[in-house]
């Protein structure tokens, strides 16, 4: 009952993506872990090297360069997310931690990528711990 809840909050995100209107530009979603999430938009995209995966894009308050606590963070969501993306018949997804931006600082510097790949054997991987 709980991971088809999950599933269904998943959903209702990514029809909603980013085009939410006024307010803080992100809603915060409750994870099965209790962790609140600040989700900023969830979309399938086509990669050219890849074929689809799914996107989350989520607001971390960890700093980039706290490498552990970004893993654990991505561990946590990635609990929850992996259902949607399985349901969606996919086999890859990336979660997007977005920075608070600095004064001058690239887009390259604002965010990190956790990508998922589902493997021959069904085993999914997170490529940044290799």
């Amino acid at each position: 009952m709980k991971l088809k809840m999950m599933r269904g909050l998943w959903t209702v995100l990514a029809v909603i993506g980013c085009t939410m209107c006024g307010g803080p530009g992100y809603q915060v979603r409750t994870l099965s872990s209790g962790k609140a999430l600040r989700v900023l938009g969830v979309q399938k995209m086509n990669l050219p090297d890849g074929g689809p995966t799914l996107v989350l894009q989520y607001q971390t308050d960890i700093k980039k360069d706290d490498q552990k606590a970004l893993r654990k963070e991505a561990r946590e969501i990635w609990a929850d997310f992996k259902a949607d993306v399985e349901s969606a018949n996919l086999g890859s997804a990336i979660l997007t931690a977005n920075f608070a931006p600095q004064g001058g600082s690239s887009l390259e510097d604002q965010i990190y990528n956790f990508v998922y790949v589902k493997d021959s054997s069904g085993e999914w991987k997170c490529s940044n711990d290799q």
